[in-house]
């Protein structure tokens, strides 16, 4: 796990972190398949017949999971937001985060519930934060809005 000093350099890195992650299992597939084509050519008796079509096979094999994993990422459907009319979330909570290029706004699980909020938060989408020296888990809006929470505004 990678661990970070501020808010926003954890919402990052975790970020990043998944799709390298991601990537990295996808080549370490692809070479196992590959490896595994090898061995299963090298296992029996050399013939040049049964050589060049287990070659054939393997390079077979690759072409088409890199077709099939390329084909995977263009065909996700984009999620479909959920409809804005569930509890609301107190927006005294909002932690603006301002960086060099960039702002973000997040809403702290701690002060959520001090404020008397008491649905269950989607644990999918939270991400663990220091906030003021003390553990807590974070949310962004659209995370909160995709499980059908409303946000509420500063003022009361």
């Amino acid at each position: 796990m990678i661990h970070s000093e501020t808010l926003a350099e954890t919402m990052l890195l975790t970020r990043d972190g998944a799709r390298r992650r991601l990537r990295l299992r996808f080549v370490a597939l692809v070479m196992a398949v590959a490896l595994a084509m090898g061995l299963i050519g090298t296992a029996g008796p050399a013939r040049a017949d049964d050589d060049d079509l287990v070659k054939a096979l393997a390079a077979l094999a690759i072409v088409g999971i890199i077709a099939h994993a390329s084909q995977q990422d263009h065909l996700q459907p984009a999620p479909v937001p959920r409809p804005v009319a569930g509890p609301k979330v107190p927006g005294v909570c909002a932690i603006e985060i301002v960086g060099q290029h960039s702002r973000a706004t997040v809403y702290g699980e701690r002060c959520i519930r001090a404020q008397g909020f008491g649905w269950r938060l989607p644990q999918g989408c939270a991400r663990p934060a220091r906030i003021y020296g003390q553990n807590d888990r974070i949310y962004t809006p659209q995370c909160l809005q995709n499980a059908g929470f409303r946000i509420g505004s500063n003022r009361n």
